[in-house]
């Protein structure tokens, strides 16, 4: 079952958030209304992301780019403190599987892209390929990334291109590059 968190309660006073001016004076909920008239449709999917820190910090990226929603799967509790209050503007659901929110995503027409780099999947470099307005994102945990069974539930999959010795990045930085990258192909 998917199911929403709460927005909490905005313990913070907005003229001390980490938002931008032009919302220092308003109210969580006003703000909250202002940013949903501009999302986009860009969705982010967590499976089994382990560290705390990496969904709060993907959480925050949702807010940065204006994604639609955050959905995490598995793990339910995460660590509010690294979203900075993103947490009270962004929508962000809990289910227990994968295959649940792929089969919900694609009931409203996105296509779902696995976000690993495992070459028997033959995956497109991120920036060749023309996303489509309905992208959902799916990001493995930090050592073992996506199972088979998962990425056999994606349409594609997709690999972030890197030039150094390193395999692989760590899950929230590749998601606010993935978001980085959809958003200059749609804003």
């Amino acid at each position: 079952m998917i199911e929403k968190y709460p927005w909490g309660i905005d313990q913070c006073n907005s003229q001390k958030a980490n938002v931008i001016d032009m919302y220092k004076s308003w109210k969580t909920a006003d703000i909250r209304a202002d940013l949903d008239e501009r999302r986009n449709d860009c969705i982010m999917i967590f499976n089994n992301v382990g560290y705390n820190i990496n969904i709060a910090c993907g959480i925050r990226s949702n807010n940065a780019f204006l994604g639609k929603a955050v959905y995490i799967v598995g793990r339910r509790k995460y660590d509010k403190r690294a979203t900075r209050g993103t947490n009270h503007y962004e929508h962000i659901y809990h289910a227990d599987t994968l295959e649940e929110v792929i089969n919900y995503v694609h009931s409203l027409g996105y296509t779902v892209f696995a976000v690993d780099n495992i070459d028997s999947f033959h995956p497109v470099n991120l920036v060749d390929v023309n996303l489509p307005k309905k992208s959902a994102f799916v990001f493995g945990n930090e050592g073992d990334g996506l199972s088979y069974d998962d990425i056999i539930l994606c349409d594609f999959m997709l690999y972030i291109g890197l030039f150094g010795s390193i395999r692989s990045l760590n899950v929230a930085v590749a998601a606010g590059i993935v978001q980085y990258e959809y958003c200059k192909q749609w804003r």
